[in-house]
Order: structure tokens, then sequence, then C-alpha cells
């Protein structure tokens, strides 16, 4: 993990309660920005994504406002805790799901054979009626009234999956207008299912598609413009050995330029514990926001007709859009900064406009439920200039990262990923705790990089003028860390 030039994470950039979420978060779990922020997007997407949708302001399509999102960190980094703190309100959604789905499931095993047995002797009795010359009208109109009792098998609602085939999304998703989460803290479970050899499938409920199907000689299955959030934590090692094996395929079919990558930083060992309780001043708030949504959701739902707040730019903001449109566009040029990664930028006002519309809808009030469209669109406003900036300054934090991890101009040799490997630990056991000359050796022994590749490591960091090495007391040689360097590196 290149770590030299990464950002602070824009938690600023998030607006008012948002923020001060995040931020309450941070102080209770001790985990990185990086998490903390990526945990938020997590949660937002699960909550507006299956209210709201945004209308492009130069094509006028409606797209999805969902996201997709992988953070790489390494185990112990707090990903689950930060998870369970920030989305909590999306777990306590499906643990109320499943026990609505058992009980109305242990009615409908009761009531149905009751129905199918009574369904059975009425078709026996037109069949005698029938067999005798005798009229069945009565018969039928009471077969046919009886049919319009049938129970209803239910449906689990619920949001959260993990281990899942590419034939259970389509399940999860059919109708019109649902939603699911492919969410886990260990990545390897989400990366090894069967959903991650149908990348085609995630592609285009990315892309919001109007119709997607799954037809066998046994089974259809119709989904109409589904929604899905994808959020994996996992471990550097479990990513590589994905990626080896199937990277030239999830790349090649731009399946990673849909996400939001993120690498966060260790900060074990410096985080102290503490006995006190901190409170949730911020969080409860916040909590209640993403809760109301869930149930705004819930009950389009039981309603049988799902169907999202369209969200518009107001004319400032469609400026703004066009500017930043503009500089995306000559940054694909070739020699430019994008030219690489062309894929992430053909994405990236798309993201753009969902991270905006994720933002805006949080914060307004979406408590009317006018049916009249334009009374309920003049409420909720539309999105201004000043929240499409906050959410480019969260995306093209994320594009820095994609472009560290995918572009070849980048890419790090073995030196140069050790080299990350001794500079973070320098920075965490010594830089951060204000002591600027360690022993070579004592470092050695410590860092996790040994041998020659040690060596090689120390001299990637002299030739980035991170460090110098010179002779210290009884010839021994002393690590001197340079205050600049490691000053950029703080998150």
């Amino acid at each position: 993990m290149n770590s030299f030039c990464q950002n602070p994470y824009p938690i600023n950039s998030f607006p008012g309660r948002i923020c001060a979420a995040v931020r309450e978060a941070l102080k209770i779990t001790q985990t990185t920005d990086v998490i903390g922020g990526t945990s938020m997007l997590t949660a937002l997407s699960n909550a507006v994504g299956c209210n709201a949708d945004w209308k492009h302001p130069i094509t006028g399509q409606i797209r999805p406002s969902t996201l997709y999102l992988w953070v790489v960190a390494l185990s112990g980094e707090r990903k689950s805790s930060a998870d369970e703190l920030i989305c909590g309100p999306i777990c306590v959604h499906d643990e109320a799901a499943i026990l609505k789905y058992d009980i109305e499931d242990k009615a409908y095993k009761k009531a149905y054979p009751r129905w199918s047995r009574f369904n059975e002797g009425l078709l026996n009795r037109i069949a005698k009626l029938a067999r005798t010359g005798a009229s069945t009208d009565e018969a039928d109109a009471e077969l046919e009234a009886h049919a319009a009792k049938e129970p209803v098998k239910p449906r689990l609602n619920r949001l959260i999956r993990q281990d899942i085939s590419h034939v259970a999304v389509c399940k999860a998703l059919e109708g019109n207008g649902r939603q699911i989460a492919l969410m886990t803290d260990e990545g390897q479970i989400l990366l090894n299912s069967n959903v991650m050899r149908h990348i085609g499938v995630l592609n285009k409920i990315w892309d919001g598609t109007r119709l997607l199907t799954y037809d066998r000689a046994d089974d259809t299955v119709i989904v109409q413009n589904p929604r899905a959030t994808i959020s994996i934590m996992v471990q550097p090692e479990v990513l590589n050995k994905f990626l080896a094996k199937h990277g030239t395929l999830t790349h090649g079919s731009g399946h990673w330029a849909r996400y939001l990558i993120a690498r966060s930083p260790s900060i074990q060992g410096f985080r102290p514990p503490t006995l006190s309780d901190l409170p949730r001043i911020d969080l409860v708030p916040f909590h209640a926001r993403v809760a109301e949504l869930l149930h705004a959701y819930l009950e389009r739902v039981k309603a049988g007709s799902i169907t999202r707040d369209v969200l518009e730019f107001d004319d400032a903001a469609k400026r703004l859009w066009v500017n930043i449109a503009s500089n995306v566009e000559m940054d694909i040029q070739p020699g430019c900064y994008l030219h690489d990664i062309g894929d992430f930028a053909s994405k990236y006002m798309d993201i753009v406009g969902r991270i905006a519309t994720l933002l805006h809808y949080f914060e307004a009030n979406t408590e009317s439920s006018s049916a009249d469209s334009h009374s309920r669109a003049a409420q909720i406003g539309k999105i201004s200039a000043d929240t499409l900036a906050r959410a480019e300054e969260i995306a093209v934090w994320h594009l820095h990262e994609y472009k560290s991890v995918f572009s070849l101009d980048i890419q790090r040799s073995p030196e140069q990923i050790d080299a990350d490997s001794v500079f973070d630990y320098l920075d965490r056991k010594y830089f951060r705790h204000n002591c600027l000359e360690v022993s070579k050796n004592l470092v050695r022994r410590n860092c996790g990089v040994r041998g020659e590749r040690y060596n090689r490591a120390l001299d990637e960091l002299i030739a980035s003028s991170a460090i110098r090495i010179l002779p210290g007391r009884n010839n021994t040689q002393m690590i001197h860390l340079n205050p600049f360097a490691f000053n950029k590196n703080q998150v």
C-alpha cells in the first residue's frame, strides 16, 4: 500500500449531522477516517438508494444513487466495529424483517394446506357435476371466489446478503424497484461467492437496468429497476489473490470502475483504550433518520408500488456540473492524469451525482406523503452547487485511490512496497510520538521487513528523502526521519 501521498479522508465534506455522526463514531471505535467515511457512504447508500434517484443534468436519464465500495485494510482495523456502529439501523431493519417473515411463514404454512384442500374439494365437485351433465356455474363462481383468497407466500424483505449466487441475487430483487446490500467485513466470503463470477449481473444492477431476467427451462425470474449497495472490506492478501485469478476479467469489464476504492492505513498500536462509555449524541439522530428512510422503503414494498423520488440539480449546480465534466473530459486526453484510468473517469460524473443525491436527500425534509409529485419535489428541493462540490471532494479522493491501485504508471515495485511498510512503521512507532531518530538495527528487528529486502527498502526511502542514515554512538547506524516527508503522511 502506498500511503506516502494519501490525503486525509474528506470527512468535512459531509454536511451537518452526517459529519458529526462520523466524527463521533471515529472517537468511539478508534478507527481510521477512511474506514469511518466509507462506512458512512455504505449507510447512506442503503438508506437513500432505495428511496431516491437523480436526473442527469445533461442527458435527462434517471440514474440510481446506490454505491459500490471496497476498502483494503489489515485485520484488526475495526472495520466491523465501524460498520456495526454506523450501519446499525440496517441490521435492526433486517432483524425485524427476519422475525416478521418467520411469523408470516408459519401462518402461511398453516393456512395454505387448508386453502388447498378446500380448493381441491371444489375442483372435485365441479368434475362430478360435469360428469352428470349438471350446471357448474355456481361451483365455478365459488371456485373463483376461493381462488382470490389464496394465501400469499411471504417474502423476506431483508437487505444484507453475503455469500450469494447470481441466481439468488436475481430472486432477491425479483419484482420492480427492490434493493439489496452485499455487505461483508470478511471480503473473502463475497469475493469467493458465485455472484463474483457473474459480474455482468452486478454491472447491470449498478447501471439501474430497466429489465434483468434469469431464464431456465424450469425457472424464470424477472427483475425491473433493481438497486444494490456493495460494501466489501478485504485484507490485502485476499484481494491480491482474487485479482491475480480474476483481475483481468473484473477490470477489463469495467466492474472495478464502478467502485469507490479506499486503502486504510494501519493505526494499530496507537489506540489507547478507555473505560469511559462515550455518549451517542450525534449518532442517535443520524440513526433515527436512517431508520426513517428504511421504514419509508418498507412501506412502499408493503403497498406493492416501489417508486422513488427523482432529484434534480439547481441552475448553479448544473453550471458546476458542466465545469467538472469538462475538466474530466480534458484530463482523459493522452498524457493527462486520467488517460490511463479512462474506465473510472467515464463513470466519475455518475459517481459524483450519486454521492450528491445521498447527501442532499438525507438532509432534506421527506416526510410529506403528498401524491402530488410537484409539491413533494418542491419540499425536497433541488441539489445545490454546494452539495455537488462536497460530493466531488469525496469522489476525487477515491479517484486518486483508484489511480494509485490501477494506474500502470505508478504501480509499486517490490522494493517500493517494502519501503511503504518500513515508512508506515517509522511513522506510527516513532514520528507520531515526536521521535525523529532511531537505531537502524532496532527497526530491522521490529518493522516486519527482513534481510536484504530491508536494506533495499531503506535505499528507496533515502532516495525519496524520507530518511537519512547517519552514524551514532559506538558505531551504531541511526535512521533520521525527515519531518517534511512524514508530515505529508498524516491521516
